[in-house]
């Protein structure tokens, strides 16, 4: 192709169709890029949002570099097609791929040779790619990109040393080589993410807490608060803004800007999901995690405790890769690709409203759809009030009024409604219930399946919001569902739920991916509806928190504790009554003793065995 680079006009040797700028072996392979060079290899739909390659993924390792969500942290910005793109530190290429889909030149360099093959592997069918085996140290200091990518690469350059200074030359080699106007993306783990406070494990360390204490002990990556990052981008000479990904920037979800929390609490409370998962190590079960992020919402400081940043740093003056119309982005894509869909929040603090779209809008219809009809609204009013579920917390004597409500709304359709659940209403101030997100119509669902679901729903999501004790005395989710049930007057019987898991599971095989390592807590088969049915209301959370497990702990040594001093107050009878035989058997031997010689021994023995008789022990004879 025509378009080049200095970095393409090098003279430096090819092997398995990467270039080799250098050697640098930094030693960050996890073992899975031997089995994702064999995926990749075999596939044929190689595009970045391939299901093949998807479907192949079986752990993390895989996981991370094949799903189509990987590449959502760059969807989310307007990259201009003719844009000429460095990507630093390509890892197995998800990124790559689409920055090649979508721009003219995208020149790719990674460390690791084994991660780059594999890289090129999945690009091998565009010529805007190129991968190079290398670091940015290799690429000439010439402002010739438009835009450098440096996706979760920051935090390792200086192999977390507390010393910024080979942090700010890492960006200041960045700012070399853009051009004026052009924009560096950083997408990097924020240090205060709302996870970390609530216990989940640092992502580089596996330990909690460690980057909240500013990485005390060792660590192989260092991340930045908000305003480091911010001062070390300007030093650097940037000018940087900031948006927040859920549940990071790994496998982001929603993407909200500052702007966002400014003009809509309420959606900048609503739009992530939580709890975020945790994708090798389970989290300490502390605080909240979705309870917490509302309280520093309230607080009006959350865009600092946003669980990733993606800081959009610009060199000189030049536009911005995020529309100041834009005030978040939604993914729904872990749905088959002819059914994922980019919401929008656009507008003003006094008109904002959603705008959607098919996310991979080059991709055809290939599902059945004869019992699914897939209709969301291209714009759509964001409604202002209160999110029904919240109220049913926060109101708990109105639940059966409101929960009543909502049943009259469900109608008996050949063609059901089956977003019309409890956790799209909003209840607005004028006390109206609205209903939102009405994506889905499908054949089949009876009214009674209809209200089975929207309380199913209802009792997972509420145990998902707030600490079990609330919603006592249910115990489980099947009890909450039968309670919530008898508060607007059915009752569930095994058949009306198997009727409905049944339903269920068919909508879900016909809407969602077969990708089983993406469940993110989501409930797609039958089995999946029936185990969770029987979870306690603490399993839907991911267990106990950790002040409940100690309180049974302390309640156990306290049981213990009492065993012990029951036992040791029975030793201590036990031995005051041994005491007691030995005394008086002392004193019987004695009393025998004196009667030797003077009795038969006959009478004697006779005697013994009175004196023994009255101190309760027994003669061995």
């Amino acid at each position: 192709m025509s378009e080049t680079t200095p970095l393409r006009g090098l003279e430096v040797p090819t092997e398995h169709g990467y270039r080799v700028l250098s050697a640098p072996d930094l030693g960050y392979a996890d073992g899975a890029e031997g089995r994702l060079l064999e995926i990749v290899e075999a596939a044929s739909d190689l595009s970045s949002s391939s299901q093949e390659l998807a479907s192949a993924a079986t752990d993390w390792g895989t996981t991370y570099s094949l799903v189509p969500t990987r590449a959502n942290v760059i969807r989310a910005l307007d990259l201009p097609a003719g844009a000429k793109v460095l990507e630093i530190g390509c890892g197995c290429g998800p990124i790559t791929r689409y920055l090649g889909e979508q721009c003219a030149v995208v020149d790719s360099v990674e460390p690791m040779a084994a991660r780059a093959r594999v890289a090129r592997a999945r690009s091998r069918d565009l010529d805007t790619v190129e991968v190079y085996v290398g670091t940015l140290d290799d690429v000439p200091p010439v402002p010739a990109y438009d835009v450098v990518v440096v996706i979760g690469v920051l935090e390792y350059v200086a192999r977390g040393a507390l010393d910024e200074a080979p942090y700010l030359a890492f960006l200041r080699q960045c700012h070399a080589v853009l051009k004026d106007g052009g924009t560096l993306v950083v997408a990097i783990e924020n240090p205060l993410g709302v996870k970390y406070i609530s216990g989940a494990v640092e992502d580089h360390t596996n330990r909690p807490f460690d980057s909240l204490e500013g990485y005390a002990l060792e660590s192989p990556a260092r991340t930045f608060p908000r305003r480091t990052l911010d001062r070390m981008l300007s030093e650097s000479g940037f000018t940087a803004e900031f948006l927040g990904a859920f549940p990071d920037y790994k496998l982001p979800r929603a993407v909200l800007s500052d702007e966002l929390f400014r003009s809509s609490g309420q959606l900048a409370e609503a739009l992530p999901r939580f709890p975020s998962p945790d994708y090798l190590v389970p989290r300490l079960q502390l605080a909240d995690e979705k309870l917490t992020w509302r309280t520093l919402v309230a607080s009006g400081v959350a865009e600092h405790f946003a669980n990733s940043f993606i800081a959009l740093a610009v060199k000189g003056e030049g536009a911005s890769l995020w529309s100041s119309e834009r005030q978040a982005v939604l993914f729904n894509s872990e749905r088959q690709p002819e059914f994922a869909v980019r919401s929008e929040v656009r507008g003003s603090a006094d008109d904002l409203h959603l705008a959607r779209s098919p996310l991979y809008p080059d991709r055809p219809r290939t599902g059945d759809g004869k019992d699914v009809r897939h209709t969301p609204a291209p714009t759509e009013p964001v409604v202002v009030g209160r999110d029904l579920l919240q109220v049913l917390l926060d109101e708990p004597g109105r639940r059966a009024e409101l929960l009543r409500r909502w049943a009259a709304l469900v109608p008996d359709e050949e063609w059901a409604p089956v977003d019309l659940v409890p956790h799209n209403l909003v209840l607005r101030a004028d006390d109206e219930l609205v209903a939102i997100d009405q994506e889905w119509q499908v054949r089949g669902f009876d009214r009674g399946s209809l209200l089975v679901r929207g309380l199913f729903l209802t009792a997972v999501q509420l145990a998902s919001r707030t600490r079990p004790e609330r919603l006592q005395p249910a115990g489980t989710v099947a009890e909450l569902v039968a309670a919530l049930a008898a508060d607007i007057g059915v009752e569930i019987d095994d058949e009306a739920f198997d009727r409905f898991c049944a339903q269920e599971s068919a909508f879900q095989a016909v809407v969602n991916t077969t990708d089983t390592s993406l469940k993110d807590r989501r409930i797609r088969s039958a089995d999946d509806l029936r185990t969770v049915y029987r979870h306690t209301l603490a399993e839907v959370r991911g267990g106990d928190r950790f002040d409940v497990q100690w309180q049974r702990a302390s309640a156990d040594i306290d049981r213990l504790y009492e065993m012990a001093r029951q036992h040791e107050e029975e030793r201590e009878k036990l031995v005051r009554d041994l005491a007691e035989h030995q005394k008086a058997f002392a004193e019987a031997r004695a009393e025998i003793a004196g009667l030797r010689g003077r009795q038969p021994v006959a009478l004697a023995r006779r005697v013994a065995r009175g004196v023994l008789a009255r101190t309760g022990l027994r003669s061995r004879e």
